[in-house]
């Protein structure tokens, strides 16, 4: 038997850590605007610090099944492509499923909620947007096959980008007002 211990941590300050450390996020690509390696194309959420009653069916709907891929996958950085990737496998889309999912990510992406712009590179974009189990990427040298160990490579290097820069950003968040915490 356990019995309930009360958090020690006062409401401010669990709030102040959450925001601060996410137990993930969700990453999803954004139009590729660059001619160059690298771009701005990619945002990553924290699902957790969003309110699901202000969301439409379909965001919620889809925050909600990141909720559940990342505590399956035990995974601090979840592609929406993962999610896709997740339906495909299993025969499913998110048409069948009656969800409009880019209306939904562009809800998320517009909306009230902390966000953080990624700069990443065109190999690591395909990664993030493309939900196939088999990627064959064509280059100077000729077609190889993209591993996922390569996905999980570019998963880790965003997780560690998250874990510095998040903290610092919503700290400035909290520090200019723009983030009330309650308590």
């Amino acid at each position: 038997m356990t019995a309930m211990q009360p958090d020690p941590q006062p409401d401010g300050a669990r709030a102040a850590g959450e925001l601060l450390h996410p137990p993930y996020w969700l990453v999803s690509g954004l139009p590729w605007q660059g001619d160059g390696d690298l771009a701005e194309a990619a945002i990553a959420i924290a699902p957790g610090m969003i309110a699901r009653d202000s969301l439409s069916r379909d965001a919620f709907q889809i925050l909600g099944c990141a909720d559940l891929y990342a505590r399956k996958h035990r995974s601090r950085v979840v592609f929406f492509s993962d999610l896709t990737r997740m339906f495909t496998a299993a025969g499913m889309s998110w048409a069948e499923l009656g969800i409009d999912w880019q209306s939904a990510l562009q809800e998320l992406q517009d909306g009230p909620f902390s966000a953080l712009l990624l700069t990443i590179s065109e190999r690591a974009y395909i990664f993030i947007c493309n939900p196939a189990t088999r990627l064959l990427l064509a280059g100077p040298d000729g077609e190889e096959e993209a591993t996922d160990a390569e996905r999980q490579l570019v998963r880790h290097a965003i997780a560690s980008k998250l874990t510095a820069g998040w903290p610092p950003y919503m700290q400035q968040m909290i520090d200019t007002g723009r983030i009330r915490l309650a308590g």
